[in-house]
């Protein structure tokens, strides 16, 4: 009699030890989720301030470039993206 005592209180301890551990990890997995899902939603947020104020805010880009006559090749400080954009430019407004 005492064995099957044992039994059933050592499948009742471990019944309550499985129970109270898979409760604690639902309850963590269920916590991370809301934090991803708030994250994401200031993520969101971010996204849409920024557009807003891309909208409000316009770039303007100057549409000066340095002409192709004046640019010295031997500056260190020489930015090549402008000089080929006025280059292309350039070749641009004379086919047309």
């Amino acid at each position: 009699m005492s064995t099957v005592n044992v039994l059933r209180y050592s499948a009742l301890g471990l019944g309550l030890f499985f129970g109270f551990r898979n409760d604690m990890i639902l309850k963590c997995n269920a916590k991370k989720k809301e934090e991803q899902a708030q994250y994401e939603e200031k993520l969101r947020l971010v996204d849409e301030a920024k557009r807003e104020y891309a909208k409000l805010h316009p770039v303007e880009v100057p549409k000066v470039l340095p002409t192709t006559a004046s640019v010295n090749l031997e500056d260190p400080n020489i930015d090549f993206e402008k000089v080929i954009l006025n280059a292309v430019e350039s070749l641009k407004e004379t086919s047309t």
